[in-house]
């Protein structure tokens, strides 16, 4: 059965996780060993925040709705960390990259149809 607020909820989660890749691939560029130098690496930090943060609406999403429905939803964090990587680490995407995204993305309609 569809659930409308679920459905959200999993797509909040993804946006925030992607997010948290990004942070944690910044936080990557100072990574060291040190247990003081990780919990300075406020990049590194904040990468774990946000998959914490995307873990409990996840959780909460999974309250609501059914995990047949709304796992598959979770690879929407694919497009978008593919969309932050263009936008804030300049990276580059090709033709094979975009036939994916928009694979996903039918593929995300289709589940939740």
């Amino acid at each position: 059965m569809f659930n409308g607020f679920a459905f959200i909820l999993v797509i909040v989660a993804t946006l925030i996780g992607a997010f948290g890749s990004l942070f944690l691939k910044k936080g990557s560029k100072n990574l060291s060993f040190n247990l003081i130098s990780l919990i300075k690496n406020k990049d590194l930090v904040m990468g774990v925040a946000l998959y914490v943060i995307s873990s409990v609406f996840y959780i909460f999403a999974l309250n609501y709705g059914e995990l047949s429905m709304l796992y598959p939803l979770t690879s929407l964090a694919y497009v978008w960390v593919s969309l932050i990587s263009i936008r804030f680490l300049n990276e580059k995407m090709n033709r094979i990259k975009w036939i994916g995204i928009i694979l996903i993305i039918i593929g995300v309609f289709l589940v939740a149809r």
